[in-house]
């Protein structure tokens, strides 16, 4: 299949999740094996390495992607692993089941490492008839960049003690110390007969648009990957096995003698990929004896696996006796599109739908009670389902993290997407696809405006320069934003409540205080949320409708960060679902008195 096949590779705690593209006519010029980056840039590429396979299945290789252990849907690492060797054991696993389910162990079998996959392919390059090494990056590059990031965009969260944070990737200083060692393969390497083709994108705006920004601004490049191609030796087709007998299905025991399980399923119309993980006790799908079942989706346009925090939840969930189910929502993760060269829009009615027949998975594979952990895109799109009929999250109990958005606008988000394009130029302007990006973009100085009535000359003054430099329509932009603030900060609760309730204003009760009708909430957000979770008065929201009866609690934590990629971020998670779900005795379903 050109869209590929998903399938454990290994077995027990050191299996990986691979997907794996094949041309349509049951032929194969040779296997090539892609090796993704690590950490956060894994989960920034992963369209980027999935339409590079897609493009190999189509010029008639073998395209094989997978994910190291300790990231996505793979096995964890345990900290007393070697991680170079472990992730080298990946990728001799990788090579080995894929001529196994090929029935062709004499392809030529070629690797892409792409980014830091470079680094660990070029310290086994002789395994390979022939090594590309596309935007390579050392292993002491990346842990000097990603830990200084990790100051800088989430420096308010404690660290992990005895780890040492890389963003969606956190390791001891020991393995840290084993990657660091890894350098970045440069053609000339003795690598015995192996030749190292070393592919870097000319423009490093448009190179790093594939790998190095976050997930809305993604841009791919079919040139570049044309590139990567072209660097292969080719072959010709050879004849294999027309169809995979793929591995759906891997068990193993962890540390504390559980006995744990993942299946990889399919869901909803499209077909959608999920995974399922549970404990032997819980019994299998089909026979979940009445056990407690959760959902837990992403932010963004992320996949299944979220910014990473998932499947390590997943794994402590199951343990304590919750079934947990990930899935791609629609058109995101491996259900995108195909062809598509960006991340689609995820601020859909659509992606609350598809948690419906979740759900509804969990309950027809035999769960008694069924609740959603959802983050960010996830949590946006269940309160959405709450102003549609037949659309409502129908959980007991629906836990929102990372969420302080009351926007439901749809046409407004996918609007929003536009401005999202990390091939536009640093001073290009914030407009939809609509504008001109070729106008300059306004620059205007900060406002400062004096107490008293002195201020109103100053902002006479601001309004004069507005006007010269944008005209018309800018000052309107700008009086626009000064009277959306003047509202949220000095309207009346009141009288905030009652605009919400005609429509008038997007509030928050206009969508929590439905979901607590039929659901136990809890919101968990951090210092990224609570300014605006405050600004936009979700917080006299809920104290309202706890006053009420309602089932609801905001939970505030400083060892948050909004998009759970840190190491303390994921446990923080984790831990607030185990005293919601797992601690916590089974909720009353709600009443719908009160108001």
């Amino acid at each position: 299949m050109i869209e590929g096949e998903p399938t454990w590779i290994g077995a027990d705690a050191s299996a990986v999740l691979a997907w794996i593209h094949t041309p349509e006519d049951a032929t194969s010029r040779g296997i090539v094996v892609v090796a993704p980056p690590a950490g956060r840039e894994l989960m920034l590429s992963e369209l980027t390495v999935r339409r590079l396979c897609i493009l190999l299945a189509r010029q008639g290789y073998t395209a094989v992607r997978f994910g190291w252990r300790g990231s996505k849907d793979s096995q964890l690492l345990s900290a007393t692993d070697d991680a170079v060797v472990a992730w080298q054991q990946d990728l001799a696993a990788v090579v080995e089941a894929t001529q196994g389910l090929l029935g062709a162990d004499d392809l030529p079998v070629d690797a892409i490492g792409y980014r830091t996959g470079a680094a660990v392919v070029g310290s086994v390059a002789e395994r390979f008839r022939t090594v590309v090494s596309w935007e390579p990056l050392s292993g002491q590059a990346f842990v000097r960049q990603w830990s200084r990031l990790r100051g800088t965009v989430a420096g308010h969260v404690p660290a992990s003690e005895g780890l040492i944070d890389l963003l969606g990737m956190a390791l001891t200083q020991e393995q840290t110390d084993q990657f660091s060692a890894l350098p970045a393969p440069r053609p000339g390497d003795d690598n015995g007969s192996t030749p190292v083709v070393e592919v870097k994108e000319a423009d490093r705006r448009r190179a790093k648009a594939m790998y190095a920004v976050e997930p809305f601004d993604l841009r791919l490049h079919d040139d570049v990957f044309r590139t990567v191609i072209d660097a292969l030796p080719g072959g010709d087709p050879q004849p294999v096995a027309a169809r995979l007998a793929t591995v759906r299905e891997n068990t193993w025991t962890d540390s504390a003698g559980n006995r744990l399980n993942e299946r990889i399923v399919e869901i909803g119309p499209e077909r959608r990929i999920g995974v399922v993980t549970w404990r032997d006790q819980e019994g299998a799908p089909g026979k979940f004896h009445g056990a407690h079942g959760v959902l837990v989706s992403g932010g963004g346009p992320d996949g299944r696996v979220g910014s990473g925090e998932w499947p390590m939840i997943a794994r402590e969930l199951a343990a304590d006796g919750i079934v947990t189910l990930r899935v791609d929502r629609p058109l995101v993760g491996d259900s995108t599109p195909v062809d598509a060269l960006r991340a689609t829009n995820s601020y859909t009615l659509r992606s609350a739908l598809s948690f419906r027949e979740s759900l509804d998975w969990l309950r027809a594979n035999g769960c008694g009670r069924v609740s959603a952990a959802l983050l960010c895109a996830s949590a946006w799109a269940a309160c959405l389902g709450e102003l549609h009929d037949g659309a409502a999250v129908d959980a007991e109990t629906i836990v929102l993290v990372g969420h302080s958005e009351w926007k439901m606008d749809q046409q407004l988000w996918a609007e929003a997407r536009e401005f999202y394009n990390a091939d536009a130029s640093r001073d290009a302007p914030a407009r939809s696809n609509r504008a001109a990006r070729s106008e300059p973009a306004l620059r205007l100085p900060d406002p400062t405006f004096r107490p008293g009535l002195v201020g109103l000359l100053d902002r006479a003054a601001w309004a004069r320069e507005v006007f010269r430099v944008g005209g018309v329509r800018e000052l309107k932009r700008r009086a626009r934003e000064a009277a959306v603030v003047a509202v949220r900060t000095r309207m009346p609760y009141v009288l905030w409540r009652v605009a919400g309730r005609l429509g008038v204003m997007e509030t928050p009760e206009r969508v929590l205080e439905p979901m607590t009708r039929h659901a136990r909430v809890v919101v968990l957000n951090g210092p990224d949320d609570l300014p605006r979770w405050v600004e936009t008065r979700a917080d006299r929201a809920v104290e309202r409708l706890a006053a009420a009866g309602r089932d609801i609690t905001a939970i505030a934590s400083d060892r948050l960060d909004h998009s759970v990629i840190t190491a303390t971020g994921c446990r923080t998670v984790l831990d607030t679902l185990r005293q919601q779900l797992v601690t916590r005795e089974a909720p009353k379903r709600p009443s719908a008195a009160g108001s």
